[in-house]
């Protein structure tokens, strides 16, 4: 009869579909740390108290959440349950977007440990130490109850991609391949100039190659997606484009075998529209997979994009649409509604633009301008739709026209938008 060995740790990694590319990333830092392979690691998408109390039962037992801002009620009321349910018998760690920019804020809300920044060194260190029964109160990005100094995300020394995993082999966790972390424009309506500073990394063309071969060789992996949050960037420092750079890495994954398929510029990754060129999509379309591509646009209006900072116009954005369509690409166009200092004329503007989009032949994908801490419109008031533009958006969703969770975003907007006053409040106080 076969004997199960008892673990003595044991991390419950909740994955979330909002979170599963962090998860994926995280486990993967995990396993490539000789010091953590006597750790039991599990990534359920669902925390039933019965795996929390077996796991309690075999030992030291921690509970992990990569945390976005949109997520923080659901998140906070399943650590108060697991709080009711086994006290200080579970250690629990926060991680991820929310985690960086308000990690007391986590800490106030059940969190044993929040962790501020990239977590590919920091997360393994403080699994390490709590294993070790070690105070990680030394590991800069580490936050704790006693903790008096916040680290700022930006300030924190840089990742190197290349020493790390983009998904977690052996636990057989995958998801896009991220090719690129950070971004050099600081739109306003964005946390990542909080989370990097603007500073831009890819992972370098022998590290992707050498993760793809062992995710065909290990785990059959037929096809890949790249993550970036412009993935016309790749190569450079991310104001312009680099096409040779680009060339040579798809040229480089195409090339392997068992590997049938690339996607890249599609979701979930973005293009910016000044970067789009009938020379780079026609490189493309002799690479990649995908038929569509995500191109950002956001509004219809020159004045809104000037007041968020996107550093280009709608001229450019209808520009880089009539080049993708031309190349035989289906542009999915990003658009927001509600963003601060937009007008009601604006936002019908913008929502009649989503229809002439779908007569030239795009998808549009909606988005309900939502406050995001960390962001610099992080004080504004939450986009609202009226009734008549509400009406419209669901009529391109119904025709399957436009995609994207604009529906439910005016509730999450405000929400965040009540969250952050209260946050203001409590630094006040």
């Amino acid at each position: 009869m076969r004997v199960q060995q008892l673990a003595s740790h044991s991390l419950i990694f909740r994955t979330h579909s909002s979170s599963r590319y962090s998860v994926a990333a995280l486990i993967g830092a995990i396993e490539l740390d000789e010091r953590l392979v006597e750790l039991d690691v599990q990534a359920p998408p669902d925390l039933s108290l019965k795996s929390v109390r077996y796991a309690i039962e075999r030992g030291q037992t921690i509970i992990a959440h990569s945390v976005m801002s949109t997520q923080t009620e659901r998140v906070y009321e399943e650590v108060r349950k697991i709080r009711k349910q086994f006290g200080n018998d579970v250690t629990i760690i926060g991680g991820g977007a929310h985690a960086s920019i308000r990690p007391k804020e986590l800490l106030t809300n059940g969190f044993d440990y929040a962790v501020v920044g990239e977590g590919e060194v920091a997360f393994p260190e403080l699994l390490w130490q709590l294993m070790n029964n070690k105070s990680p109160s030394e590991i800069p990005s580490v936050i704790a109850k006693t903790t008096e100094e916040i680290s700022v995300p930006k300030d924190l020394p840089i990742v190197d991609l290349d020493s790390y995993p983009p998904f977690a082999l052996k636990t057989n966790i995958l998801g896009p391949v991220e090719v690129t972390r950070g971004c050099p424009f600081h739109c306003k309506f964005c946390s990542t100039p909080f989370l990097t500073g603007g500073r831009v990394r890819h992972r370098s063309i022998e590290s992707i190659t050498n993760w793809l071969k062992l995710a065909v060789e290990k785990s059959g992996f037929e096809r890949t997606w790249f993550l970036s949050p412009n993935a016309l960037c790749y190569g450079g420092h991310g104001r312009k484009a680099e096409p040779e750079k680009l060339e040579v890495l798809l040229k480089s994954v195409t090339k392997i075998e068992g590997l049938d398929e690339v996607f890249f510029g599609s979701f979930p990754s973005e293009v910016r529209p000044e970067f789009v060129t009938k020379a780079i999509l026609d490189m493309l379309r002799g690479y990649v997979a995908n038929d569509t591509i995500q191109i950002g646009l956001q509004s219809s209006s020159n004045r809104v994009l000037k007041l968020a900072n996107r550093h280009h116009t709608v001229e450019e954005g209808m520009d880089a649409i009539r080049t993708a369509l031309d190349a035989g690409f289906i542009p999915h166009v990003d658009m927001i509604f509600g963003l601060p200092g937009e007008t009601k004329e604006e936002l019908h503007d913008s929502v009649k633009l989503c229809y002439d989009l779908v007569e030239m032949g795009a998808k549009t994908h909606g988005h309900v301008f939502m406050p995001l801490p960390g962001s610099e419109y992080e004080d504004a008031k939450p986009g609202r739709l009226d009734v008549e533009s509400r009406r419209l958006l669901g009529e391109l969703s119904r025709r399957k026209d436009m995609t994207g969770s604009w529906s439910t975003q005016e509730g999450i907007a405000e929400y965040l938008y009540s969250q952050n006053k209260e946050s203001q409040g409590s630094s006040e106080d």
